[in-house]
């Protein structure tokens, strides 16, 4: 890997501290992480790689290292240098091997120092076709129908580094043209897209407000960063009713597990009932490693979880470790998710305050796909292992 391609800010420098910070950039993005952590200790500086959703230590410095390194990532995201006792944020744009990269870098004042975390955006990562997620073609065929009806929300749900925002953005990959206008409020914006109006959310320009002014910007399409309290829930909601196509997140376990969510938050059954298209809740595991996954027969155990068959012939993988995966076992990684798809009946169980319980047998009853059926359907397919599914999804409802 040739570190001499790294240019910040367009200047090139040669000072032993700012080569060191370029190179561990630089290896990060070659590696495919999608986080950098440094996090000071008592005698030393950690540096860690987020890489496939796990943090792994690639090296650690001494620390009288630590002061220099924090001044050079202060500089280049643009940070106040003299401020040490209050958690900042900042950005940083650069340019490797010809493709410009931008990092989120947050700053965070601990008992040895400050830990400073950065956020690796790549654009090319970031947008992903819709037909080259990888899911099933159920899956797939599901989520065209929801896309295609023109008015509603459509809420995609999970975690932090769960793959929504590339899902969301694969989706408005799949709807944007010149026939609509597309509009977007972020926190804060992470790809730009083509053609699509994107807005950072700010101090001045809150979730709630921000709708508020993009309802005149005549859009068609709104995705809206994530609903997180009742005045942008209430907002979403009302563009939605008002024959727009609304897209947003929400942090929730499950795609059932929203609608109480948002009951929570104050959104009213019969406002929820009828606008709500469907809701996606997803996870992202690990790809076994194609060179070293090592095949083995399933015992009673795992065939009765997996769902197989008693006579059915089945071979199963498990992470080995290579060179090809940096002895990891596993390379890459692919969604499992569930889509919940509403219709009359689910609405009039959301519009009498309905049990999750009683939501759930009926949205079975209409051929409801939960995600622990996608995750082993992965597994018996070879693509991951039942130990990386166990780790990501809750797969207890299976035992019974």
């Amino acid at each position: 890997m040739d570190y001499t391609t790294l240019t910040v800010g367009n200047a090139e420098y040669s000072q032993p501290v700012v080569r060191l910070i370029d190179a561990l950039l630089a290896d990060a993005v070659f590696r495919g992480a999608s986080d950098i952590h440094f996090e000071p200790e008592q005698s030393f500086v950690r540096i860690r790689y987020r890489i496939d959703g796990v943090l792994r230590q690639i090296r650690s410095l001494h620390r009288t290292y630590w002061p220099a390194m924090v001044v050079r990532l202060k500089v280049i995201s643009n940070m106040n240098i003299a401020e040490t006792r209050a958690p900042q944020d900042g950005r940083i744009t650069l340019t490797l091997a010809g493709r410009a990269l931008d990092f989120r870098v947050a700053a965070q004042p601990t008992t040895h120092g400050e830990n400073v975390v950065l956020r690796i955006l790549d654009g090319q990562k970031g947008l992903v076709a819709l037909d080259k997620l990888g899911l099933p073609d159920d899956n797939l065929n599901l989520l065209k129908l929801m896309i295609a009806r023109p008015e509603g929300i459509i809420l995609v749900t999970g975690p932090t580094g769960s793959g929504k925002t590339t899902t969301l953005y694969s989706i408005l990959g799949h709807v944007n043209s010149e026939e609509v206008n597309i509009m977007t409020l972020e926190d804060p914006v992470e790809y730009p897209l083509p053609m699509i109006r994107q807005t950072s959310v700010t101090e001045k320009v809150d979730f709630a407000n921000g709708i508020r002014s993009m309802m005149r910007q005549d859009p068609d399409i709104i995705l809206v960063g994530e609903i997180r309290d009742q005045e942008t829930a209430e907002m979403a909601f009302r563009a939605a009713m008002t024959g727009h196509q609304v897209y947003s997140t929400l942090h929730t376990n499950s795609a059932i597990g929203s609608i109480p969510r948002l009951l929570d938050i104050g959104v009213l059954p019969d406002i929820m009932a009828g606008n709500i298209i469907g809701v996606i809740a997803q996870r992202l595991v690990r790809k076994l490693c194609t060179t070293c996954k090592a095949p083995y027969q399933p015992d009673s155990f795992e065939r009765r979880l997996l769902g197989i068959t008693g006579t059915q012939a089945v071979t199963l993988y498990a992470a080995e470790g290579c060179e090809t995966c940096e002895f990891q076992g596993y390379k890459g990684r692919i969604s499992v998710l569930e889509i919940l798809k509403m219709d009359a009946d689910l609405d009039e169980l959301v519009a009498q305050r309905a049990t999750v319980r009683t939501i759930r047998k009926l949205a079975l009853e209409k051929g409801f796909r939960p995600m622990a059926d996608d995750a082993c359907r992965r597994v018996v397919e070879g693509i991951t292992s039942l130990d990386e599914i166990s780790r990501v999804v809750d797969l207890t409802d299976r035992i019974g």
